[in-house]
């Protein structure tokens, strides 16, 4: 985490351990934002198959850079990604999602 000089604001990146994560989460950081990396080795821990981590990570956080792995065309995706949205929405989190394209087959 770092201190941010404009608002104590914190933005969640989950999956800020991986690829895009990572690198937002240092964009973030490198402009003063309050970070807060969502993984399993985070403080507190996330996970997208343990919903009991999802509430905790969510504390005092403002917005969330969302990306789910494996990928959002797995089987439960959505079901899982929608139950986490409705949470963030009900905990006042505004969401911004990264997304892909999804093979045409």
């Amino acid at each position: 985490m770092t201190e941010n000089t404009r608002n104590n604001k914190t933005t969640l990146v989950l999956g800020g351990t991986g690829k895009t994560g990572r690198r937002v989460a240092e964009r973030l950081m490198a402009r003063g934002v309050l970070t807060r990396l969502g993984s399993r080795s985070g403080r507190p821990p996330f996970n997208w198959e343990d919903r009991t981590t999802w509430a905790p990570v969510m504390q005092n956080v403002e917005s969330a850079y969302v990306s789910f792995y494996p990928d959002l065309a797995v089987p439960g995706a959505a079901e899982t990604v929608g139950s986490f949205a409705k949470l963030a929405v009900a905990n006042g989190v505004l969401l911004i999602f990264l997304s892909g394209n999804l093979a045409e087959g």
